[in-house]
């Protein structure tokens, strides 16, 4: 029996790297840093991280949590079937195709696919693929995925709080009086792979309370499932770091209610359905009140009077190595008064050899920070700012 299990966990693995959603992944981080990396030099003539940022973000934190869950999944005997797989990965394919990674919350690719195939089993639609695996569209498999995307959301947040505020894009935009001003674009995919059990197999289980998701088969086999869950959002009204984590809140927060509305649909269906309508419709107005906020609120990474306000700072440059973060504001360089990027070089160049900084930061308490500069490092110390319209003459 063990080398059943043992063979059937492989050949569930095996699964993971035919699936189209796992390489579909890469390619669509690949693309992305690639854009950010155009868009980066165009900003500021320079790109802030190399185009393999958002790779290295897919995998390992997502591996992670995937496991995490595959805990819950192997625990309950998560039931999942070939259509819902085939309709999920098509959903996730049209809903970030044109690059955008904004309906990529499991309450979207996940949610939709749920309710496509409500509707092809109560309303009786014949598809001659799915005819044969119909029987296998039942009411605990739909209260499995109403669980899965409850579950999967709270990750969903806890991503967005602990990766999804690292190393965020920065970019320029132009306010509404035309003016450039900065902001920040939190775009992130994750990649998790998650253990679910397919109705026939060599599996049998002596258990007497396994499946708890009874779904009126014996025998099982495993498949580890790439679930992608991916989000983006602009911040240019706060700190990004703060305002993110405040969206990751909010997303867990609706996690935790969906997924008690879907355990309620493991006795009551209604309830399966009410938790992926109530997910689809919280998720929209998480993003709406964001995007709303952003829109009513001044902006924060606006050029200031007096000094440069940091909007953000080039990994292993001297400002990096100098600890300056976003959201300060160098009020002096080499004990001359700095209001814009010229002042700034200027002032560098009167000690080329060593650097001292008054620094305003978030808190509005001065710092002093410095350090000698050597020959070949970045003239303006591998700051990003907004530049100040200059004065008419």
């Amino acid at each position: 029996m063990d080398n059943i299990w043992l063979f059937s966990v492989l050949k569930g693995i095996g699964y993971f790297f035919l699936q189209p959603v796992f390489y579909y992944a890469i390619i669509l981080a690949l693309v992305a840093g690639s854009i950010r990396v155009k868009r980066e030099r165009s900003d500021f003539h320079s790109s802030v991280n190399d185009a393999f940022m958002e790779l290295r973000f897919l995998f390992p934190i997502g591996i992670i949590m995937g496991l995490l869950l595959s805990i819950f999944t192997f625990v309950s005997g998560l039931p999942i079937s070939i259509p819902f797989l085939i309709v999920y990965t098509c959903i996730t394919i049209l809903l970030s195709i044109n690059g955008s990674f904004r309906l990529l919350s499991p309450a979207f690719t996940i949610g939709t696919a749920f309710m496509v195939l409500y509707a092809i089993v109560h309303l009786h639609v014949e598809i001659p693929f799915f005819d044969t695996y119909l029987q296998e569209l039942t009411e605990p498999l739909f209260a499995a995925i109403s669980l899965l995307i409850g579950f999967l959301m709270i990750i969903e947040g806890l991503l967005m709080a602990i990766s999804g505020s690292k190393r965020i894009a920065p970019l320029l935009r132009k306010s509404k009086r035309g003016l450039s001003v900065g902001a920040f674009q939190g775009k992130r995919l994750w990649l998790l792979p998650i253990l679910c059990f397919l109705p026939a197999g060599p599996l049998t289980s002596s258990l007497s309370w396994w499946p708890v998701i009874e779904w009126g088969t014996n025998t099982y086999s495993i498949m580890i499932v790439p679930f992608l869950i991916g989000y983006q959002q602009q911040v240019q009204t706060s700190l990004p770091k703060q305002r993110i984590k405040r969206l990751g809140f909010a997303v867990s927060s609706l996690g935790i209610v969906v997924s008690a509305l879907a355990l309620a649909g493991i006795w009551w269906g209604i309830f399966s359905v009410a938790a992926v309508l109530f997910a689809i419709i919280g998720r929209v107005l998480i993003s709406y009140r964001h995007r709303h906020r952003e829109n009513t609120t001044p902006y924060y990474f606006a050029p200031r009077e007096k000094g440069i306000l940091i909007l953000d700072v080039i990994p292993g440059t001297p400002a990096d190595k100098l600890g300056l973060k976003t959201g300060e504001t160098i009020i002096k360089c080499n004990q001359q008064p700095v209001e814009d990027a010229s002042d700034l070089y200027k002032a560098i160049q009167t000690n080329s050899a060593f650097c001292k900084l008054e620094v305003l930061d978030i808190n509005g308490e001065v710092r002093f920070v410095q350090r000698a500069l050597y020959e070949g490092e970045h003239h303006e110390l591998g700051i990003l700012y907004v530049e100040k319209r200059r004065k008419s003459a």
